[in-house]
């Protein structure tokens, strides 16, 4: 026992005067206008702020609009209407133009259709567009859900009369709501909506894993904002330095979780700093959840203790690796599949003859690596999306069987010495 003992102590006191372990406290607590207003979580703050952003530079390819527009038909993937496959072409290709852009928030469900109830839908996009042939118009609705689910209809509003189409929407869940009112399905619009020229999105944005009741909206997620739009924008060099702070301050309340606050998205800086956080003191960790674990009260608690106890074993078994291409770069090991892939395909190689390639080289005859099919491919939910050209193909993401790496490690060698011209080597 006193050894033990005399180790935690150790650890603790590591733990105490290691300076760096000041970062992540630091970068949590510093002083930010969202805090100080009590606002970090309030929902209507958030789709304020998010419609101020998609509108800066919202004519511009680079723009998050354009960007906003490429996330949403990449999570719809799969869909088969051709609306929504020109659109993701036009994307692709870059042939997407937006001429004119109307971005609102708490827009009143009656100002759009026959059903008078006064919901608001969070945010409103309407646009016009060129370069698509079917289409000239977009409109995108978009809810918004941070620590809420969506609700019944609350009746706030004293009407009399109520026509069948609003009996029907009282007694639909929040998106089936929005979708029922304002989508060319129903024909409920009372404005000049323009229903054979107009390609709608609906969207919900969430902070959880949630998942909304009508299925025609889109699924994005706070990190996929983050991942996809605004760090991308805040790269760019000609971001004005009041809106560079403005975005960065955001940035910093998504994954805060001072007063158990939804953690709603992690930043790259901030998982930098919680990864060398946990590899600094994860020894102590350890030592925590062992106590933790013979000190259970319940037997539910106890295992709970021993999977968090596995799961640091497993973490320490498996090593993330990085790969640079001809020197450059800072590839994941799917990652370097891909930029093969499109390689080849620049060769005017087809799918199945690269798949061979990969498969051979792999020594993993068996299996799929990579198709413009995503169900052929390993794994297919967890693939990975990539394009080439405007055509859109998936490559598995796992390659970590057995020791980690071992498969890719072959594909690496062979792809070495086969190509000279693309040389992969470990960062």
């Amino acid at each position: 026992m006193q050894s033990n003992m005399t180790e935690i102590e150790d650890l603790i006191t590591r733990y105490n005067v290691d300076s760096r372990n000041n970062r992540i406290r630091d970068y949590y607590e510093a002083d930010n206008l969202w805090r100080t207003l009590r606002i970090e979580r309030d929902e209507n703050r958030h789709s304020s702020f998010l419609a101020w952003l998609l509108g800066k530079d919202a004519y511009s390819d680079n723009g998050p609009l354009y960007k906003f527009l490429n996330l949403i038909v990449r999570r719809k993937e799969g869909d088969t209407e051709t609306d929504y496959k020109e659109l993701k072409k036009a994307i692709l290709l870059g042939n997407l133009k937006l001429k004119s852009v109307q971005i609102k928030t708490e827009k009143v469900i009656s100002s759009l259709s026959k059903i008078r109830f006064n919901d608001r839908l969070d945010i409103y996009i309407d646009c016009e567009i060129s370069g698509v042939v079917s289409f000239s118009k977009l409109e995108i609705v978009l809810e918004n859900k941070i620590d809420s689910s969506e609700g019944v209809y609350k009746a706030t509003d004293i009407i009399q009369n109520l026509t069948p189409e609003e009996e029907v929407y009282k007694r639909k869940m929040q998106t089936e709501r929005y979708y029922y009112a304002c989508s060319k399905e129903y024909n409920l619009r009372n404005d000049s909506f323009e229903k054979y020229n107009t390609l709608q999105l609906f969207v919900f944005l969430s902070a959880k894993e949630q998942k909304p009741k009508d299925e025609h909206f889109v699924t994005i997620s706070y990190q996929d904002i983050v991942d996809f739009i605004i760090e991308p924008y805040l790269n760019r060099d000609d971001i004005d330095a009041h809106t560079s702070m403005s975005v960065k301050e955001y940035l910093r309340i998504l994954g805060n979780p001072i007063n158990n606050m939804t953690i709603m998205a992690t930043t790259t800086e901030e998982k930098e700093l919680l990864i060398d956080f946990y590899n600094r003191n994860e020894d102590l960790f350890r030592r925590a959840l062992e106590v933790k674990f013979n000190n259970a009260e319940s037997d539910e608690e106890k295992k709970n203790y021993e999977e968090m106890l596995k799961s640091i074993q497993n973490q320490k078994s498996h090593v993330r690796r990085f790969f640079k291409i001809n020197g450059n770069g800072n590839y994941k090991m799917y990652e370097v599949v891909v930029e093969f892939v499109r390689k080849l395909l620049n060769e005017k190689k087809g799918y199945k003859e690269i798949d061979n390639i990969i498969r051979e080289y792999s020594k993993e005859p068996s299996v799929c690596h990579v198709s413009d099919i995503k169900r052929d491919v390993k794994n297919a939910d967890k693939s990975f999306e990539a394009n080439y050209n405007g055509d859109t193909f998936y490559v598995t993401k796992e390659w970590g069987m057995g020791s980690p790496g071992k498969n890719f490690d072959g594909l690496m060698k062979k792809i070495n010495q086969s190509y000279p011209e693309f040389i992969i080597q470990e960062v």
